[in-house]
């Protein structure tokens, strides 16, 4: 953090969640992701720490913290455990950033004040429906659409109490519902962020209409992309806290790590990566908290937000892959740690936006 100047009140943030992450959560994160356990006991200390709500207004119960803290706490999650930041990450920045800025004041009462409370939210990454596949069909009268079928990657899905639906039928629009009967949740076995609660959702005529959506029509068009843009600043900042766990675990790791008589930090190729490592690190940090600090200015930041997350998450992967070649066989293994930065790096780095989506906003963005 020396690269970015903090003021006090993110100082102190800075310390309190570095010190919860080293003796709260990483003593946990090998059993996390080897389980594939949701981490109840963990969400109900960052609870307790009033984290729960990080950016969402006091009147609800929030830390009401600006953009610039989050990504703090995101990124010191991350570097122990991915899956937890990953937990906190959604319940921000894809449930209550929507919520804060666009549903009623009945629904921001309702679903803000839960969410500060420690209720559990998932987020349907981009539902789509398609009446030529089986996976997810809506059935639409007057008013309302009733949807049934499947949709496979919903973030928070396994404990989730209500969810957000970005829905494409006739328009695009954000829905909120609470957990139904005719609603059932399967755990994902995925690659990365294991025990993050990933899910497959089935739906069975479950109804959404204008009672349970944040957006009318006249805002379909901004709220997917605002919602997209500060989720990359979120994601950014998760990526560089794998980052900067892998290059830490590669440098502790050529410290002790004799070969040919030699530790192997006295090898030049492996000095090479490390600096490659720090290097990357090192950009990736001045962009996501340049992001960061645009958003909190009220400044348009998309291009900033895509910018960051674009090299965060390469770097991520990267710093992955070094690791993983600096422990060498025994990188392979889940004696250590790196093969879960990597698997989580890998998989952070494909979730909604990819690194190709980004590519064509930006450049998108510098042809106007």
């Amino acid at each position: 953090m020396a690269l970015i100047k903090l003021n006090k009140e993110q100082t102190l943030i800075l310390s309190e969640i570095r010190k919860f992450s080293q003796t709260e959560l990483e003593p946990l994160a090998v059993d996390i992701d080897r389980n594939d356990t949701f981490p109840v006991d963990v969400i109900k200390k960052l609870t307790d720490l009033g984290l729960s709500g990080i950016i969402i207004p006091e009147e609800y119960g929030g830390a009401a913290l600006d953009t610039t803290s989050f990504c703090i706490v995101l990124e010191e999650l991350a570097r122990a455990s991915a899956s937890v930041s990953m937990i906190l990450f959604t319940n921000n920045c894809l449930v209550a950033y929507p919520l804060i800025r666009y549903a009623s004041t009945e629904k921001k009462d309702t679903y803000l004040t839960r969410l500060c409370e420690g209720a559990i939210a998932g987020y349907c990454v981009e539902a789509k429906i398609d009446a030529h596949r089986e996976r997810l069909q809506a059935r639409t009268t007057e008013g309302e659409c009733a949807i049934s079928g499947e949709h496979g990657f919903v973030l928070n899905g396994e404990t989730a109490q209500f969810l957000i639906m970005p829905i494409s039928l006739s328009n695009r629009q954000l829905h909120v519902i609470d957990i139904q009967k005719n609603m059932t949740a399967a755990k994902q076995n995925t690659m990365g962020l294991r025990g993050a609660g990933v899910a497959r959702f089935a739906f069975s005529n479950v109804v959404l209409s204008d009672a349970t959506s944040l957006t009318d029509a006249a805002q379909t068009a901004e709220v997917f992309r605002v919602v997209h843009d500060y989720a990359n600043i979120g994601f950014a900042a998760m990526s560089l806290g794998l980052a900067v766990a892998a290059r830490d675990a590669s440098v502790a790791y050529a410290k002790e790590r004799q070969q040919f008589g030699r530790l192997i930090c006295e090898f030049p190729m492996v000095q090479e990566m490390l600096a490659d490592m720090s290097a990357g690190i090192d950009a990736a940090r001045y962009l996501v908290y340049g992001a960061a600090t645009s958003a909190d200015r009220g400044d348009d930041y998309a291009r900033a937000a895509h910018t960051a997350r674009l090299v965060s998450s390469n770097t991520a992967v990267f710093c992955g892959t070094k690791a993983v070649q600096v422990y060498g066989g025994y990188g392979y293994t889940k004696d250590y740690p790196v093969e879960r930065y990597l698997r989580d790096a890998k998989t952070l780095q494909l979730i909604m936006d990819t690194p190709q989506d980004l590519k064509l906003a930006i450049a998108k963005e510098l042809l106007k």
